[in-house]
């Protein structure tokens, strides 16, 4: 079962970096070409070019972007760019953000977890692809080390862990800044070995459940079955991966839905899809008002059974499931077991090689792109409730691709793990 512990992190020494706002980014993996581009220039020590870096061969060289990014990190650490702690240390992490005009606070911390295999404490909750796995798994031999945190999310109904932070967090943050969305982000460096015993206490032998970074989990098993002929101890450093630890009871827990569009459907009509749907579904359709009408209603209604809008033919409708399951289905569940695999028969293999089903995080751009003709069909999700979905996990549901969106995103370069036993001393 999971096990935490302190560690010695690598971070950026402000004083020969500059400002940590500079050069930290968000995850590897939603930082498209543009953004990419944009961190290079805003620092030249911006983490960007570790965890995504540039292909910059010369002419005539084999490009290898891994190789380079270990040649950036281990001169930044030579330089003292980069620098290791001195004490062991959890690390404090709190970030307010606004939505839809509610202010938010969600407080979790930094550590190691010793690894477990998948379902043994420690859970996916999203089926995954094996691309990025690969991509990972090159990156952290090159680099030996864990760059980012993986998104971890445990309950704590007692509170016990969260009063502990919340206590240690009393004092001035060791960073506090804006992000480039808006977003507060304060930390703390505890290195208090009473407040490390209540947190590793607490945390031993609960469930976590992975909310972001399915691949790099896989990847850190995968890394430290490569190293295990190497082994000497019972405690490698290989033996851990460094994660993010968030309270799903926690008032500043937020996760928002991910919509779904699909584009590229052979034959489609839309009256045969509305009928299809009315075997399974109450509709209405078209309905009056404009999107963040039918968005209201959707979550005014979503307690009861699971609703979804649909956009098309440049008219919104509802949908209600007729008769939920009890306990209640998850909506992505319902979603993708009823609609789109049973009516629109998008397959998982289609879904994996990117064909006929697309994703976003914006309503709005889901109505643009019906509306320009680069999709036939839109539909609009609610965000689904921690509390609903950690029993299913916890029991060995896999949901659909890209069900949740945990927000907000943790940032590279706040804390780093060098995969090396002077992390662990």
């Amino acid at each position: 079962m999971p096990s935490i512990r302190p560690f010695r992190a690598l971070r950026y020494d402000q004083s020969a970096a500059g400002p940590i706002r500079d050069v930290v980014a968000p995850p590897y993996d939603i930082i498209y070409d543009a953004w990419r581009d944009r961190l290079y220039e805003r620092n030249p020590y911006n983490i960007v070019r570790l965890i995504k870096t540039r292909d910059e061969a010369a002419p005539g060289e084999q490009p290898d972007k891994y190789a380079r990014a270990a040649e950036y990190l281990n001169d930044w650490i030579r330089r003292g760019i980069l620098r290791l702690e001195n004490r062991p240390s959890i690390y404090a992490c709190s970030d307010t953000f606004e939505m839809n005009g509610e202010t938010r606070t969600r407080l979790g911390f930094i550590a190691l977890l010793r690894l477990e295999e998948l379902g043994n404490g420690v859970h996916p909750h999203e089926r995954t692809l094996s691309g990025p796995k690969v991509d990972r798994l090159h990156l952290v031999s090159a680099t030996q080390s864990n760059l980012s945190q993986i998104f971890g999310i445990y309950r704590d109904p007692e509170r016990e862990i969260q009063n502990a932070l919340e206590r240690a967090t009393g004092r001035t943050p060791d960073i506090d800044f804006t992000d480039e969305q808006g977003i507060g982000r304060k930390m703390w460096a505890i290195d208090d070995p009473e407040v490390i015993r209540m947190v590793s206490a607490g945390m031993d032998g609960r469930d976590v459940i992975i909310a972001d970074g399915h691949h790099r989990y896989e990847t850190a098993l995968a890394y430290r079955e490569r190293m295990e002929p190497t082994r000497t101890r019972r405690d490698e450093p290989f033996d851990y991966v460094s994660m993010y630890f968030s309270c799903v009871d926690d008032p500043g827990m937020l996760i928002l839905p991910t919509h779904r569009k699909a584009g590229d459907l052979e034959g489609f009509d839309p009256d045969a899809f509305l009928r299809d749907l009315e075997q399974l579904f109450a509709v209405e359709y078209p309905v009056q008002g404009d999107l963040s009408d039918v968005l209201r209603r959707m979550q005014e209604n979503s307690a009861q059974t699971s609703v979804f809008g649909i956009y098309t033919g440049g008219k919104f409708g509802l949908i209600r499931l007729k008769n939920p399951s009890i306990p209640k289905a998850l909506d992505v569940e319902v979603l993708h077991t009823g609609i789109i695999e049973g009516i629109l028969g998008i397959t998982r293999e289609d879904i994996a090689a990117g064909r006929h089903l697309h994703f976003s995080k914006s309503a709005e751009h889901v109505v643009e792109d019906v509306d320009s003709g680069k999709d036939q069909l839109g539909i609009l999700m609610n965000g689904i409730r921690p509390e609903e979905m950690f029993p299913r996990v916890i029991k060995g549901d896999r949901l659909p691709q890209k069900s949740t969106y945990f927000y907000p995103k943790t940032l590279s370069g706040l804390v780093m793990f060098l995969i090396r036993p002077e992390s662990l001393e």
